[in-house]
């Protein structure tokens, strides 16, 4: 563990690469949670004209956590880039008239469980309208229960129950973005032995060690180390202090955790592998992103695998980034599932054969 020790030690020294590893984590962390927010927010637009019944819905929806804008016009309304937009022309003695014949316009620029999760709100508060309408002696006792109603501490409560996690999509696209920036990292991280590989250092402590396999398994360990330390500390920042429900086991969270773990074995592996290949920052950096974007694109970490073509999906079924990201579609989908031991599988030959490639390095070249 003396190698191990050494190049952690070194790491902490550098405050600046310390800071930067504090600082990465938090701030990719605070660009998570944001997408995560925008992403599960609903909102609606609504033009309705009688002010009454404008209040009355406004207020349920409120307490319903739908953020609600007051449209002008219908234009306005029409052309929200909300969740949904509604246009209601009748007026408060329409209603009252033809409680039946409401008429209520939606318009939605993409169908999406947050669209489909308002249309649901809004269809029981207007049942509820409609039943007060029919319940009510006249247009002014109408209006009244409209407003005692509204302002009642009880609450319409609405939950529509769906199958699986409705935010499946949001948070497995997030960990997918997660994926692409630790490989980039670690990658990145490994051209600090650039220095060492110039300056002999790398020779000296190979020196002193029993093999390049206990060499690389300790040097890729301070990696592996460093990574799943700061995917903890991300999964603790939006749990703790972002509030944002993951609905992730104890179980689950070790298997993440094993998982990000192996993709920094490999992704460390990878560049000190590009390491062996050069002696140039830059030609480093050239390595590093040629490699790293494929992985990322390939992978289904910038957008599904499931949309390319069939070609490219049977090369991604042979890429560590594709199994994590098959991992986190099944940690987040809310349906219990038992194959991510074959992703977790393949992740661990994948490490056994990057370890057994980085052994045929030459030992001049390391």
């Amino acid at each position: 563990m003396r190698i191990f020790n050494f190049y952690l030690k070194r790491i902490f020294k550098r405050k600046l690469t310390f800071l930067l590893l504090i600082l990465l984590p938090v701030m990719f962390t605070g660009m998570v949670v944001q997408q995560y927010k925008e992403a599960t927010k609903v909102t609606l637009t609504m033009y309705i004209k009688d002010p009454v019944v404008k209040d009355y819905v406004s207020e349920f929806l409120k307490k319903q956590k739908v953020t609600v804008t007051e449209a002008k016009t219908r234009k306005e309304a029409m052309e929200s880039s909300d969740n949904l937009g509604i246009v209601m022309a009748q007026g408060l003695n329409d209603v009252y008239q033809k409680p039946d014949d409401i008429q209520i316009t939606q318009y939605a620029r993409e169908t999406n469980f947050n669209s489909k999760s308002l249309e649901v709100k809004l269809n029981s508060i207007f049942s509820t309208i409609q039943t007060l309408a029919k319940n009510s002696g006249d247009v002014n006792a109408f209006s009244d229960n409209m407003k005692d109603m509204k302002d009642s501490q009880a609450s319409l409560g609405i939950k529509q129950q769906i199958l699986g996690n409705p935010n499946a999509t949001v948070l497995t696209s997030t960990f997918n973005m997660i994926v692409f920036i630790m490989v980039f990292l670690t990658m990145t991280n490994t051209l600090l032995f650039l220095r060492d590989k110039v300056h002999t250092t790398t020779q000296r402590i190979l020196i002193s060690t029993k093999s390049k396999l206990n060499y690389y398994i300790q040097t890729v360990g301070v990696f592996a180390f460093i990574g799943i330390a700061q995917f903890a500390l991300m999964l603790l920042l939006m749990n703790a202090v972002f509030k944002i429900d993951l609905e992730l086991t104890s179980v689950k969270i070790l298997t993440l955790l094993l998982a990000y773990g192996l993709l920094n074995v490999i992704s460390a592996g990878l560049g000190l592998l590009l390491v062996s290949r050069t002696t140039k920052q830059s030609t480093g950096r050239l390595l590093v992103t040629v490699v790293s974007l494929p992985l990322a694109m390939l992978g289904g970490t910038l957008w599904p695998a499931s949309i390319m073509p069939d070609a490219m999906q049977k090369i991604a079924k042979v890429i560590p980034t594709y199994w994590v990201t098959e991992i986190n579609t099944q940690m987040f989908s809310g349906f219990s599932e038992n194959t991510q031991w074959i992703d977790l599988s393949c992740l661990l030959a994948g490490a056994c054969i990057i370890f057994f490639l980085l052994t045929r390095v030459k030992s001049g070249e390391i």
